[in-house]
């Protein structure tokens, strides 16, 4: 399929009525005919307007079911809206999904989507390497979108004065803890942590050990990357007056120059090791079963333990901080939506990206995905503000900062192994962490474009 391709609309052609009106009777054949006086154009009337050409977009993403829903609900109003303009969307599984872009986006126009979908940490490396064009003006302005969205969802989309993306799927990180088993061992499910020792000691005694036999885990910690990647920028943004963790002009980490972070590396493996299990309920959501004390989550899981758990009760407090006192953190991620540099219609693909992440589109993503809004009007609109959770859901928007990948899912690889050496391999936490940060500055060189 060429994206780029044309068709002539019909049903807007105007059909032309003509009102014919019979003589009686011919007077004579030899009568001549009276000529029908000339149309004349009256003075000042306007040209008709062209039809707008049509435009086809081709528009991928990674496949949820969910997801698709909501873009087929948007398609939908959107072509109803816009007659000229027609959405290929194509909603692939995961697994396909990476490979698939990159093949089309390297075969340029004629296979590349219009309009894709790609995680924050990819954006720079699609900009630099000229494949994004930035957005429309005529749609939304740089100033509008600095003055409506939340910074840290947009940044990471900015390139000097242009932004090459806007925000979806917007999520940030939160302990959820399980309410019957805080009260069965004497804590306050409600009471927020006061430091990382208190966390730790909390998982320690919400932990059911004996005999070699697990019968609880005090804290799932399986989502390594999440663990890590809050607790080493939390550092960074609260005592390090935000550094960031890649050198600009080493473009290597800086987290060797800082003994506190591999500190806390060594702080999350023991967590590990002695709060949580991997041979237990292997493959299962231990905490949607009742089976774990706590665990590091986005807010989207509460409709996976609606689903999968109704009757849970539990509580949602934010990410401990590194030392009493500190102000809270937490790491809060989301995808874009772009728009090539080969689409067919640049002005009707930043259209269409707005139409679905504007004001109004963020309400719907939100009842049927459990998205978090990224539009600072919403932050604290009541609808998002139902229960006591849900303020500390919406109160985490408001000091986030951005995930800091560079790249995607190799950091998830390097996180688990990093951890996994330690606590299976029973490898040394020092040379574990510098094996990881060899590997991750490896990640970060294959995504930085030279210049």
């Amino acid at each position: 399929m060429n994206p780029s391709s044309m068709r002539t609309l019909s049903r807007r052609e105007l059909l032309k009525v003509m009102g014919v009106t019979a003589a009686a009777s011919l007077a004579a054949a030899c009568t001549p005919p009276v000529p029908a006086p000339a149309p004349t154009k009256a003075a000042g009337a306007p040209a008709a307007a062209p039809a707008p050409k049509e435009v086809k977009l081709a528009h991928w993403q990674h496949h949820s079911v969910s997801r698709a829903q909501t873009v087929e609900h948007f398609k939908a109003r959107f072509e109803d809206e816009n007659k000229n303009v027609k959405i290929d969307f194509q909603s692939i599984p995961w697994a396909e999904y990476w490979g698939k872009l990159a093949s089309a986006i390297a075969a340029g126009k004629g296979s590349a989507p219009d309009v894709f979908q790609i995680p924050m940490g990819l954006v720079e490396e699609y900009v630099a390497g000229g494949n994004l064009v930035p957005v429309a003006d005529a749609v939304i302005t740089g100033k509008a979108i600095e003055e409506s969205y939340l910074p840290w969802t947009v940044q990471r989309g900015k390139k000097g004065n242009e932004y090459y993306g806007l925000p979806l799927d917007v999520q940030t990180l939160l302990i959820y803890r399980n309410d019957k088993l805080y009260q069965e061992v004497g804590l306050d499910p409600k009471a927020n942590f006061k430091d990382l020792t208190d966390l730790y000691e909390q998982a320690a005694k919400l932990t059911k050990k004996k005999g070699g036999q697990t019968d609880q885990i005090g804290c799932n910690t399986g989502y390594y990357s999440a663990w890590q990647t809050v607790l080493y920028q939390q550092f960074l943004q609260r005592e390090k007056n935000g550094q960031a963790w890649v050198d600009s002009a080493t473009k290597k980490l800086v987290w060797p120059k800082h003994p506190e972070i591999l500190e806390l590396f060594k702080w999350f493996c023991k967590l590990s090791a002695d709060a949580d299990d991997n041979a237990f309920l292997t493959g299962q959501n231990r905490f949607a079963l009742g089976k774990a004390g706590m665990e590091i989550g986005h807010p989207v899981s509460r409709g996976t333990l609606k689903a999968q758990a109704p009757d849970l009760a539990y509580t949602i407090v934010p990410f401990a901080p590194r030392q009493a006192g500190q102000p809270l953190y937490t790491a809060g991620s989301h995808w874009m939506w772009v728009v090539g540099k080969w689409a067919a219609d640049f002005m009707s693909g930043w259209k269409w990206v707005y139409f679905c992440t504007n004001k109004p589109a963020q309400i719907v993503w939100s009842d049927i995905g459990g998205d978090l809004p990224s539009y600072k009007e919403l932050v604290d609109d009541p609808r998002f503000r139902k229960d006591a959770n849900a303020n500390v859901v919406m109160d985490s928007l408001k000091y986030a900062s951005p995930w800091e990948w560079v790249g995607w899912a190799e950091w998830v690889k390097e996180f688990g192994d990093a951890r996994d050496r330690v606590v299976i391999g029973n490898e040394a936490p020092d040379k574990s962490f510098n094996t990881m940060v060899d590997n991750l500055n490896k990640v970060i060189e294959t995504h930085t474009p030279k210049s």
